[in-house]
């Protein structure tokens, strides 16, 4: 595509987002400072647009530049809602299949009392190229036990035909397809299962190369399928590699946050409140042993409330560090 032709590109693109926004050439200019003039050359000649007005494009429609001159943004849009989107540089080297850990989220929060088995699930995804239409799909399913997900994925591994791929989901139990999406910083994987009316979104940070991608931490935004449907977001390990270590190291890996408190302050108001109790000529025999030990236990509570408290997470993001970590465990290496 030649500079004619990607500033005609521009143009269309133009066109369609503020049509898309509904805004038309004078709310434009008042957003941006851009003369309406201007913006009509941009909009409807062969003219080429300023830095500072690509600048403000980004800005208000929040759109990739390069994509405003390469592609053409309303099929684009197109795809992403009736199919898997066409493949491209940035989504080739994520074509293979993973093997999935999360948590079950049929367990209501409090109620797992051990590592059992049943905490822990797992599942098998594919991210394929069908050749007859150059498009890329996502395939998956979500299996009970770990020996079954590691066996499906042996199953998968070097497969490339989309048919074959298919005929080792369906061989599993139910299946989810879905679509991908890759933005300059995230990869979304949109997977929907029609026989159980069930959908999910699985976000990843998408690394800053061209190489092969391995695995990562991500979350999975979900329903949970226990008695209750309810919203659920988790973390996840996408791996193109089965992970060699135990599930109770997998559990831990996938908590929503593990934090290091300093309780510094708290242990010297205990320890003062001790002295108190029992040292103090003034207090220590004018209260009995029982007094004394639902102060104390009263003191923990709260201390221990308090605590919780402050130190609990609304939200959890995954860093780039936590995902470079995660990617060296996927590759075997020692943290």
């Amino acid at each position: 595509m030649n500079i004619k032709e990607q500033v005609l590109n521009f143009n269309k693109n133009l066109r369609y987002l503020m049509k898309k926004n509904t805004l038309n050439q004078k709310q434009l200019s008042e957003k941006t400072g851009i003369s309406a003039a201007t913006i009509n050359n941009y909009v409807r000649k062969n003219c080429e647009p300023s830095v500072k007005f690509l600048l403000w494009v980004k800005k208000i429609f929040n759109v990739d530049i390069d994509a405003m001159f390469e592609n053409d943004l309303k099929k684009l849009e197109e795809n992403k809602i009736n199919g898997p989107l066409p493949l491209n540089a940035r989504m080739e080297k994520y074509l293979d299949s993973y093997i999935l850990y999360f948590y079950n989220s049929s367990e209501y929060k409090g109620k797992v009392s051990s590592y059992s088995k049943t905490t822990l699930k797992y599942g098998v995804l594919s991210l394929v190229l069908d050749k007859s239409n150059g498009m890329v799909s996502a395939i998956a399913s979500f299996i009970k036990t770990r020996d079954e997900a590691e066996e499906a994925k042996l199953k998968l591994d070097g497969l490339t035909h989309i048919q074959e791929i298919h005929n080792v989901h369906d061989s599993i139990g139910v299946k989810y397809t879905g679509n991908i999406e890759v933005s300059d910083t995230q990869l979304f994987i949109y997977l929907k299962s029609d026989e159980l009316s069930d959908q999910s979104l699985i976000i990843l940070n998408n690394p800053p190369s061209n190489k092969k991608y391995i695995g990562g931490l991500g979350t999975a935004n979900s329903v949970s399928r226990g008695r209750e449907q309810m919203p659920c977001v988790q973390f996840i390990i996408v791996s193109r590699n089965i992970l060699k270590i135990p599930d109770g190291e997998i559990y831990n890996l996938l908590s929503l946050g593990v934090s290091d408190v300093n309780v510094e302050k708290e242990t010297e108001q205990l320890i003062s409140l001790f002295k108190n109790l029992y040292v103090n000529v003034d207090l220590k025999d004018d209260l009995s042993d029982f007094q004394k030990k639902k102060i104390i236990e009263n003191s923990l509570t709260n201390t221990f409330a308090e605590l919780v408290d402050a130190n609990l997470f609304r939200f959890a993001k995954v860093s780039n560090m936590e995902d470079d970590d995660y990617y060296r465990i996927i590759k075997g290496e020692e943290l």
